[in-house]
C-alpha cells in the first residue's frame, strides 16, 4: 500500500548519496519532532509568544530553519563519522583500528616568568 505513494521517488545509486538522503530525512524528522515538542511543551511560553504576534509563521519558519540545519547537520554528519575505512562484506563502512602510540613520552622544560612579566614598557 505504500509503495503507491513512494514509486516516483528513488534513492540515489551511489552509496554516499544513499546515505545522505536517508540520513538527512531522518533528521528532517527530528527536526519536525523537536519543533512540536516545543510548541506542545510551550517552553518559554513560545507558543503564546507565537500566537500573539502579529504574523505567527516568521517566528515558527525561523525557528524551523534553525532546527533543520542544526539537527539534519548533526544527523549526517554522525552518519558520515561513523563510515570506517575498511569495507566490510555488503559494502558497508568498517571499524578503525586504535591508534598505537610507539614514541617514548618526554617531558620538556616550560620557564614560566612571575605575574609582573608581561608590563610593557613606554
Amino acid at each position: 500500500m505504500t509503495g503507491k505513494y513512494f514509486r516516483y521517488f528513488k534513492l540515489p545509486k551511489d552509496p554516499l548519496f544513499r546515505l545522505l538522503v536517508i540520513n538527512g530525512a531522518a533528521g528532517l524528522g527530528i527536526a519536525a519532532l523537536v519543533l512540536g515538542g516545543i510548541f506542545v511543551a510551550n517552553i518559554g511560553n513560545l507558543r503564546e509568544l507565537v500566537l500573539a504576534a502579529d504574523d505567527p509563521f516568521l517566528p515558527v519558519i525561523m525557528l524551523a530553519f534553525g532546527l533543520i540545519i542544526t539537527l539534519v547537520s548533526v544527523v549526517m554528519g554522525s552518519a558520515i563519522m561513523l563510515l570506517g575505512d575498511k569495507p566490510r562484506e555488503g559494502g558497508g563502512g568498517g571499524k578503525r583500528e586504535a591508534l598505537r602510540f610507539t614514541a617514548e613520552l618526554t617531558p620538556i622544560a616550560v620557564t614560566a616568568a612571575g605575574p609582573g612579566a608581561h608590563k610593557t614598557h613606554n
